[in-house]
């Protein structure tokens, strides 16, 4: 495995248990050994190094938004000259909806992804941030995810 955690130095196995675990996060030691011919302790082994490592920084719970009544997904590109960058992100991590926020060069200051109840609160969202800067909202109509980054 790579010293410096940067996965270049993984070999195949490593590289399959984290396919494995792309796929499903809550397979078990057992099942990826089956599936890549490894034992249960070894797989288990070489996710602790890649944990400690920092190559598996986390398991996530990906949730249905549609379901959780959050209907109105939308990026906010938004640009300020009045924030520094610590207050900027306070900002913005005292937004409810806020599900990502992406610092970015070019004409912006930051990229939001937002998930709210409503059109009116997105409004609202985005009446907020224009007492601080510029915002240009793009709503999302479909989204995708590639996990299969091996």
């Amino acid at each position: 495995m790579s010293k410096n955690g940067n996965g270049k130095g993984l070999d195949e196995l490593s590289r399959n248990i984290l396919k494995e675990l792309q796929a499903s996060a809550r397979m078990s030691t057992t099942e990826i050994g089956r599936r890549i011919g490894l034992s249960a302790p070894a797989v288990a082994e070489r996710i602790a190094k890649m944990e400690e490592g920092g190559i598996i920084k986390g398991y996530h719970t990906a949730f249905d938004l549609d379901k959780l009544g959050l209907t109105i997904r939308a990026f906010i590109a938004f640009k300020t000259t009045r924030l520094k960058h610590a207050e900027l992100i306070q900002l913005v991590e005292g937004i409810p909806e806020l599900t990502e926020w992406h610092a970015v060069t070019g004409n912006h200051s930051i990229l939001l992804k937002i998930a709210a109840p409503s059109s009116h609160r997105l409004a609202a969202i985005i009446e907020l941030l224009e007492e601080y800067g510029e915002t240009s909202t793009s709503l999302i109509l479909s989204s995708g995810t590639k996990d299969n980054l091996l």
